[in-house]
């Protein structure tokens, strides 16, 4: 039995939605990308959305949105995607690292040591879709006068007590890549409730542009297709769907695996579960046993990030190495059926003596 790590949930509803797109001749950015960002702000509680063309892409204009300077320091979690950290350095902002705690998330505790003058910001991602204390983030942020951004690549869907995340930082991302729960192929967004950030990002987008040929910001192109923000449309109808199904997956696995452990969930939280990670000793034996038996799994990630080339340096971050040498994210995707669930089960058990 061949198992992939990931499909994407695309259904007959988002080939029509998209085909519809098609009929109409209009393919750029147009009255579907308005029509998505209506329904993620609404999904989200959250005031504004800009829909761009890559997860990647809203970071840069996040950070644009705030003006981060040259040599300005960002606070970023030392276990996250290396686009964190790039979307710092593109603006010529320097990264700062800060270890996590049990639930794979940035450790509150940690943080205000490495603030300095120069800090603008924390950039807080929530890893898998575990959510972070944002508590204690935002008191942070306040205490400090810095501000509190979000990279909510892995966290769309999740949820802070009453609060969804992607919603807690002055401004707020997501991505939409295939890989997500919900996709658009490739796609994110910028989320704020702040008015004139969102007529700033708005600008960033297209080009600087305020009005046609008018550019009174340095801008991009990081415009969102009407054609992938009508399969966004026809998968935000569906969504709450999905994180009930993925939920349930997740409930089996964790019924039935054997002598694993989990990152640790808070107290009034829900995890969307991007990432079904377990974390044991042995990981590398368990992947290869894994591989060789037809199924496909993901090590999220196997560096700190700083000891990333580009990134290097003699720090150390106890609990991201630990980590980075234990965790193995196990196939979990809208189509995964109960047979399948069962094959990776006891595959798993195999290897841990289940």
């Amino acid at each position: 039995m061949k198992i992939p790590w990931v499909i994407p949930n695309f259904q007959q509803k988002d080939i029509e939605a998209m085909k519809n797109v098609l009929d109409t001749g209009w393919l750029s950015m147009g009255p579907w990308v308005e029509k998505f960002e209506n329904k993620v702000t609404s999904f989200l509680r959250i005031k504004h959305g800009i829909a761009v063309n890559s997860g990647t892409s809203a970071l840069d204009v996040a950070l644009k949105c705030i003006n981060l300077k040259k040599s300005e320091e960002v606070i970023i979690p030392a276990l996250t995607y290396v686009a964190t950290a790039n979307a710092v350095v593109y603006n010529q902002g320097v990264p700062v690292f800060v270890d996590i705690d049990d639930t794979l998330n940035i450790n509150p505790k940690l943080i205000e040591e490495k603030i300095t003058e120069k800090t603008k910001a924390i950039m807080n991602i929530d890893f898998g879709g575990n959510v972070s204390e944002y508590t204690a983030l935002m008191h942070i942020c306040k205490k400090h006068d810095i501000l509190l951004i979000i990279d909510g690549a892995q966290s769309f869907g999740s949820r802070y007590h009453q609060d969804m995340c992607c919603t807690h930082g002055t401004v707020n991302t997501t991505s939409f890549h295939a890989a997500k729960i919900l996709t658009t192929v490739e796609g994110g967004m910028v989320l704020t409730k702040d008015k004139d950030l969102y007529h700033k990002a708005q600008m960033i987008r297209n080009q600087g542009q305020s009005d046609r040929y008018i550019h009174p910001v340095l801008g991009n192109n990081y415009r969102m297709m009407d054609i992938n923000a009508a399969m966004g449309c026809s998968q935000m109808d569906r969504f709450e769907e999905t994180l009930l199904h993925r939920k349930e997956l997740v409930k089996y696995y964790k019924e039935h695996l054997r002598n694993v452990q989990y990152p640790e969930e808070l107290a009034h939280t829900e995890n969307s579960y991007f990432l079904f990670a377990i974390l044991l000793n042995n990981r590398d034996k368990l992947l290869a046993h894994l591989t060789k038996n037809g199924i496909e799994t993901r090590v999220n990630y196997p560096l700190p990030i700083n000891k990333q080339k580009i990134y290097y340096n003699n720090e150390i971050y106890p609990k991201t190495t630990a980590v980075s040498q234990r965790i193995l994210s196990l196939p979990l995707y809208h189509g995964l059926t109960r047979d399948q669930q069962d094959y990776v089960i006891k595959k798993v058990n195999e290897f841990t003596k289940g």
